[in-house]
C-alpha cells in the first residue's frame, strides 16, 4: 500500500483521501458527501472524483442507473487507511452521564486555565464518603477513564494528590494572590508523572483467543500513567489476585506483574486487590 502517489497540496490530498475512505468503508461515494464535508461546489466535487479516478482507475466504478460512484471490484487503497467512524454502522452504548455538557463549559475553562497557570482553586465538592465540603486544590490535569471525567489535583485537606470526580464539583473559584508551596506543585505528583507497564495475560481459567488480543508471546504490555492504572484494570475486569483465583466469564485477563505495579500505583479501585497487604497505600479518589 502506498501512502501517497504524488506530491499534492495538503488540502487536496485530504479531500482525495476522504473519497477513498468513503468508498472503502461505505461502498459508495456521492458528490453530496464531499460537498457537505468540505463546503465546496458541485463542480469542484466532480473534478475531485475525476482526479481520484485517474489516480486509481480500478478503485471506483460509476453506476449510471443510481448516479453514484461505487467501490471497484479490484479496489486497492492508495493512501494510508484510517478509520472513517461516522460511515461505519457501529452502535455506541449510551452513558449514564455526560462527562461534559453546556453547563460545565465555564467550569472546565476556569480549571483548565488554573492548570496551565499553576493556580489554586476553591471548590464545593460532594464526596461519597464525606458528603459536601469545601476544598482548596491545586489542579494537575483532567483525566478520562472512558466512563467519566476526573480532576487530578493536590488537596490541601488531605495534604496529598487525589482524584475528584468531575461531575461532583459544584462550584469553582480562583484563589486570588495565593502562594503555591513546593510540595503542592503539580510537578511533584509522582503518580501522575510516572509511567508504568502493565503486563496483561490471558486468564488461565478462562482462556481466550490470544491472537485476538494482539499479544506478544501471550503477554501484552500496556504503558499507562501510574495514577490511571487502577481505572484501567477495573474497566477491563483484570484479575489482580496473586494466584489468579477469580472465577467468572468477565475475568478474561490477569495482571502478571501485580507486585511490581502495586509498588507505584494505587490499586484500591480494583475490588479484588488486597489493599491490606500494602504498607503505604496511595491516595484514592474522593
Amino acid at each position: 500500500m502506498k501512502e501517497r502517489t504524488r506530491n499534492l497540496p495538503a488540502a487536496q490530498e485530504e479531500k482525495l483521501e476522504f473519497v477513498e475512505r468513503l468508498a472503502y468503508f461505505q461502498g459508495t461515494v456521492n458528490r453530496e458527501d464531499i460537498i457537505n464535508r468540505f463546503g465546496i461546489s458541485m463542480a469542484s466535487a466532480t473534478n475531485l472524483l475525476s482526479m481520484y479516478s485517474q489516480m486509481a482507475p480500478e478503485n471506483l466504478s460509476y453506476n449510471i442507473r443510481l448516479k453514484r460512484y461505487e467501490i471497484g471490484k479490484s479496489f486497492k487503497p492508495i493512501f494510508k487507511v484510517r478509520l472513517l467512524i461516522e460511515r461505519i454502522p457501529v452502535y455506541t452504548m449510551p452513558k449514564l452521564q455526560k462527562p461534559v455538557d453546556d453547563d460545565a463549559i465555564e467550569k472546565i475553562a476556569l480549571i483548565s486555565r488554573a492548570i496551565q497557570r499553576i493556580q489554586s482553586l476553591t471548590i464545593k465538592y460532594s464526596s461519597v464518603s464525606g458528603g459536601k465540603s469545601t476544598r482548596q486544590i491545586i489542579p494537575v490535569a483532567f483525566a478520562d477513564n472512558l466512563l467519566r471525567w476526573h480532576l487530578r489535583a493536590y488537596d490541601r485537606k488531605r495534604e496529598d494528590y487525589v482524584d475528584f470526580v468531575f461531575s461532583r464539583i459544584q462550584e469553582v473559584k480562583l484563589i486570588e494572590n495565593d502562594t503555591i508551596q513546593s510540595h503542592e506543585h503539580p510537578n511533584n505528583d509522582i503518580q501522575w508523572h510516572s509511567s508504568i507497564e502493565l503486563k496483561i495475560k490471558a486468564h488461565p481459567h478462562n482462556l481466550i483467543d490470544v491472537q485476538s488480543f494482539d499479544m506478544d508471546n501471550e503477554i501484552r504490555i500496556v504503558k499507562i500513567r501510574a495514577a490511571m492504572a487502577g481505572y484501567f484494570l477495573q474497566l477491563w475486569n483484570i484479575d489482580c489476585s496473586p494466584d489468579a483465583s477469580l472465577r467468572g466469564k468477565e475475568y478474561q485477563y490477569i495482571l502478571a506483574n501485580m507486585t511490581e505495579v502495586a509498588e507505584v500505583a494505587d490499586l484500591r479501585l480494583v475490588p479484588w486487590y488486597d489493599v491490606g497487604k500494602r504498607e503505604n497505600p496511595a491516595p484514592h479518589q474522593n
